[in-house]
């Protein structure tokens, strides 16, 4: 009678099949949901603080140039040379927090799209272990037909 035990084997390993591949899937959505997250965030908060931080560091170079008493306003002159580098490093600083959001984002659904994909193999290692042990339920019986001989005549 050991079929019965593989036949209740083959249905828990369906079972647990299932069960990890929906497990995997949220785990996947949740994956999703914090990479939208980030590039929300970044979009609304961090680039906007980026931005007026950069206006800020623009204008206190400005009010020191001036300040000092220098011509601010000749170009091709070191002053206006130096906010002109300073304007090129937000600009490029801005671009590269954008870039590395980006990246980071693309990341994130990789790896969710990774999780999903173990969860689908998941699903299959469960429903190959309910065939086998539906075969080796059959496989039992066959072998034991004279035991068992209600269950085949």
């Amino acid at each position: 009678m050991a079929f019965v035990g593989n036949i209740f084997g083959a249905y828990a390993a369906r079972a647990t099949g299932r069960y990890n591949e929906s497990l995997l899937y949220q785990e996947a959505a949740l994956a999703r949901r914090n990479a939208e997250i980030k590039q929300t965030t970044f979009e609304n908060i961090t680039k906007p603080k980026l931005i007026k931080d950069y206006a800020r560091i623009k204008s206190n170079l400005l009010v020191n140039l001036l300040k000092s008493g220098v011509d601010v306003d000749r170009v091709g002159e070191t002053p206006y040379l130096m906010m002109l580098d300073q304007e090129m490093e937000n600009d490029f600083d801005l671009a590269m927090a954008t870039y590395n959001s980006q990246v980071t984002f693309q990341n994130e659904v990789n790896r969710s799209l990774l999780i999903e994909a173990k969860g689908r193999g998941e699903a299959y290692k469960g429903e190959l272990a309910f065939r086998t042990g539906i075969a080796k339920a059959g496989g039992d019986i066959y072998a034991n037909k004279e035991t068992y001989r209600s269950l085949l005549s």
